[in-house]
């Protein structure tokens, strides 16, 4: 079997710049052009591997101890084990999608190289981002209404910036359905387009999001605008209170 040696080498290289640049997209590293290139160039290390005999477990350990370097040369030692973790992560994915998609032959590689594994990679970087948005935008909210007591899942909506005009709270949505049982009634005026109304609001006793106090008032809405996994709308001037 023949070796085309920089073939080897060209392809290589692509992988560990694409490797790097994924991780550096994801986590918004934003390194500059030349330590994802010196980068790169340090994993042909790796390469060596291909005409030296090693055991199982050194070239493990060898494999380990290279990686590490490059990403520290990449990214510095801030986030080391978050930026290791995702290089890893990302050299998983693109290694199954190799062996997916990949062949025996240089070419088939090439085309995977250049084609398929940079659309993998795009596609993972974009459904991580999207599910750390939605992570990071749900909390846990509290409503102690009396004797009452709810604990519902709150969504950080950048929509809603509502604000009473007389008491400077923000408002958060709720189902009408919950029934509060507080007498502390307010009307707060909204506007949409081409109208305005008024949203009734009502203001219960104590409410926690992540376990912090904050003062909002709780506007009561129809259970359509709400999901299985939201039942509170939160207000996006409350992003620095919680």
């Amino acid at each position: 079997m023949k070796i085309y040696l920089d073939l080897i080498v060209i392809i290589n290289f692509f992988y560990d710049f694409l490797i790097i640049s994924a991780t550096s997209t994801l986590l918004k590293r934003n390194i500059s052009l030349f330590k994802i290139i010196l980068s790169s160039i340090i994993g042909e290390i790796s390469l060596l591997t291909l005409f030296i005999s090693l055991d199982k477990l050194t070239l493990i350990i060898f494999k380990i101890l290279l990686s590490m370097i490059m990403v520290y040369i990449s990214f510095g030692r801030k986030n080391f084990l978050e930026n290791i973790f995702y290089f890893y992560v990302i050299t998983i994915v693109l290694g199954g999608s190799s062996y997916l998609f990949g062949g025996d032959t240089y070419t088939t590689n090439i085309l995977m190289l250049m084609l398929i594994s940079p659309f993998i990679i795009f596609l993972y970087i974009k459904s991580i981002r999207e599910y750390k948005a939605k992570i990071t935008s749900m909390h846990d909210v509290i409503l102690i209404d009396g004797s009452s007591t709810y604990k519902l899942n709150g969504y950080l909506d950048t929509g809603n910036k509502l604000i009473d005009p007389i008491t400077k709270y923000p408002v958060i949505m709720v189902s009408e359905d919950l029934k509060l049982e507080s007498k502390k009634i307010f009307y707060v005026p909204y506007h949409v387009v081409n109208s305005s109304s008024v949203l009734k609001c009502v203001k219960v006793d104590k409410v926690l999001i992540d376990n912090k106090i904050v003062k909002v008032l709780i506007g009561l809405c129809g259970q359509e605008i709400f999901s299985s996994e939201v039942n509170c709308i939160l207000n996006n001037n409350l992003r620095e209170m919680i």
